[in-house]
């Protein structure tokens, strides 16, 4: 582990971790339970918040007031957890510890009944998502953009369908690559599908930061180095995942007209060519 992250500093920004998983269940003790989501507890629906994205129940849990709350009250926690991410002499080290988060979510999760499954899931997933992918970065990099910017418009035409985009290449992938197996299983378990959909989406928030900002350095200096780390501690093929990849990129222009593809091309280009060659890179 010493040759993957300093452990000085991933322990230090763990801490952080731990203190936005007390600022939730802090946040959720002081919450009425919506009574539509009760009701399907008495029904003994099951919810995935992970994984069953189309869900009415997941909608409706999805729409809980609490949410704006949450994010205001994390804010603090973040901005804190930013400041570590800065002064890390490692940039990884949140990378390797927002996995980790991912995990420590899913171990919480299995520790619960289901109703407390039901309950909590959407408070994790939303913080999960302000861990993993760089919002606060976006919205900053948007914020410089004119009101008439033909990247702004892109991203705001296709950020808000990320999750659907995610989606839609994992499908193609699975019916593409259904013999796939790895240690984790194969592309129709839950587990590797609710992982890979939030990498999916990761990928593109990392995308739209570069596309605002103009240049690749996020990807090249943060993404890849991460995913170089990670992937194979998590048994992702290196293969699938390039194809995964072009996958995402196909997706992407299949949703934009003709005059937008010059504002994409730069970025999903130099996507495609930095996670290219990917087993070579990460010898």
């Amino acid at each position: 582990i010493p040759n993957v992250v300093n452990l000085t500093e991933a322990k230090r920004i763990a801490e952080f971790v731990c203190s936005v998983y007390e600022k939730v269940l802090e946040i959720y003790q002081e919450q009425s339970p919506n009574p539509s989501l009760m009701a399907a507890i008495r029904l003994g629906e099951t919810i995935n918040f992970f994984t069953d994205f189309s869900s009415p129940w997941t909608m409706v849990a999805l729409e809980l007031p609490a949410i704006e709350k949450l994010a205001t009250s994390l804010e603090p926690v973040l901005r804190q957890l930013r400041q570590q991410h800065i002064s890390a002499k490692d940039r990884r080290a949140i990378g390797f510890v927002t996995t980790q988060f991912h995990f420590s979510t899913q171990l919480v999760l299995n520790r619960l009944t289901l109703p407390e499954q039901i309950l909590l899931s959407p408070y994790f997933k939303f913080v999960e998502e302000q861990v993993s992918i760089p919002w606060q970065r976006i919205c900053n990099a948007a914020a410089l953009h004119d009101f008439n910017s033909p990247t702004l418009a892109l991203v705001e035409q296709l950020l808000p369908v990320s999750q659907d985009i995610a989606q839609t290449v994992y499908q193609r992938t699975e019916e593409l690559h259904s013999g796939h197996f790895s240690r984790r299983g194969g592309l129709d378990d839950p587990g590797i599908k609710a992982s890979t959909i939030r990498d999916l989406e990761m990928f593109q928030g990392y995308l739209w930061l570069c596309a605002l900002e103009g240049n690749m350095t996020s990807i090249e200096q943060e993404l890849l180095p991460l995913c170089l780390l990670v992937f194979p501690s998590v048994d992702v093929s290196w293969k699938l995942a390039e194809k995964m990849l072009q996958l995402l990129v196909d997706e992407l222009n299949a949703r934009i007209e003709s005059d937008q593809m010059y504002l994409l091309l730069p970025y999903t280009k130099g996507l495609l060519e930095l996670f290219s060659d990917l087993e070579q890179k990460a010898l």
